[in-house]
């Protein structure tokens, strides 16, 4: 791998990203390390630097911001088949961002530095998804992600969260932001019937507003929706909630972030290398902190699709 290429969100984070960036690119340049640096000014503009960089040769391309940022990278990276551009290129995530939950599922740096993680080229193969589905305008679409996916209320809750982006203050935190988006989004709350087929085999009938497909474990910053995913075993863990009413999510919210929800006997979990979620009436999809479009859908694994640049640890 030769070049490195750092793709900075400016608005991420309401400005912080812009002061991590600042500290890190100090630390690269007192490190001797060369560097190519992009500050997007538009959405989606990530997705085309980072095809173009590895599209030319062998890199890393780092996303510097949330979950958004990193997104687009990883759709960059990939294909509109889920392949990887250039297998022997390599994407990474210097997280700064209003959830930021794809680095909490990566093993622990362990005091090992980005410049030391640059230098060695500690990358390891992962996991991401690719979700098919019915955009806001009502056409098929497609998209890779490497985090996580929900449907109903996670989509709802994003629409509100990204809504109000602006007008939160910088010192309102990722995660008491997605817990006002969520309180609001359950003023429209209603549960839908819903089928699940996992693997082309098994069906599930439900009545859900809220389901979780992941690769990582968190999202709404810092909610653990997956408690048992794992980031590299080749399959998706399915979180599914069953006649579970306003009353019963408000109750939840306090121990998400423990991943205390698998307790709630409404609440189960299946894991699947393929599934495809239909509903009597669409349901929002959230992916990677975006909100996408409608069911019905279709979400199968990509395993080992990604090279990434983290510490060579167990992950957790």
């Amino acid at each position: 791998m030769n070049e490195i290429v750092f793709i900075i969100n400016p608005a991420s984070a309401g400005g912080k990203t812009l002061r991590t960036w600042s500290g890190a690119r100090r630390e690269l340049l007192k490190g001797g390390l060369f560097f190519r640096e992009h500050f997007t000014t538009r959405a989606e503009e990530a997705i085309e630097i980072t095809r173009r960089a590895v599209s030319e040769g062998d890199c890393i391309v780092i996303a510097v911001g949330g979950d958004g940022t990193l997104c687009e990278v990883i759709r960059g990276y990939l294909d509109q088949n889920g392949r990887a551009i250039n297998s022997q290129a390599a994407v990474g995530l210097l997280p700064s961002g209003t959830g930021s939950d794809f680095s909490r599922s990566l093993p622990a740096a362990a005091g090992m530095s980005l410049a030391a993680m640059l230098t060695q080229k500690s990358t390891r193969m992962i996991d991401a998804a690719l979700a098919c589905y019915v955009n806001p305008q009502g056409r098929p679409e497609s998209r890779c992600y490497i985090n996580l996916a929900s449907f109903g209320l996670g989509g709802d809750v994003v629409g509100f969260v990204n809504e109000w982006r602006s007008k939160f203050p910088n010192w309102v935190g990722g995660r008491t932001r997605f817990v006002i988006g969520a309180l609001s989004a359950l003023a429209a709350y209603r549960m839908k019937q819903v089928e699940v087929v996992l693997n082309g085999t098994r069906r599930i009938t439900i009545q859900s507003n809220l389901i979780v497909v992941a690769n990582g474990k968190f999202a709404g910053g810092g909610m653990m929706l997956a408690p048992d995913a794992q980031i590299d075993d080749g399959l998706l863990d399915v979180t599914l909630t069953d006649d579970a009413g306003r009353l019963d999510v408000i109750k939840e919210l306090p121990r998400i972030g423990r991943g205390g929800l698998l307790k709630n006997p409404k609440v189960s979990q299946a894991r699947a290398k393929e599934v495809k979620i239909t509903s009597e009436k669409p349901m929002a999809i959230e992916v990677d902190g975006e909100l996408a479009g409608y069911t019905p859908a279709t979400i199968k694994v990509l395993p080992g699709a990604v090279r990434f640049l983290c510490a060579l640890q167990e992950i957790p």
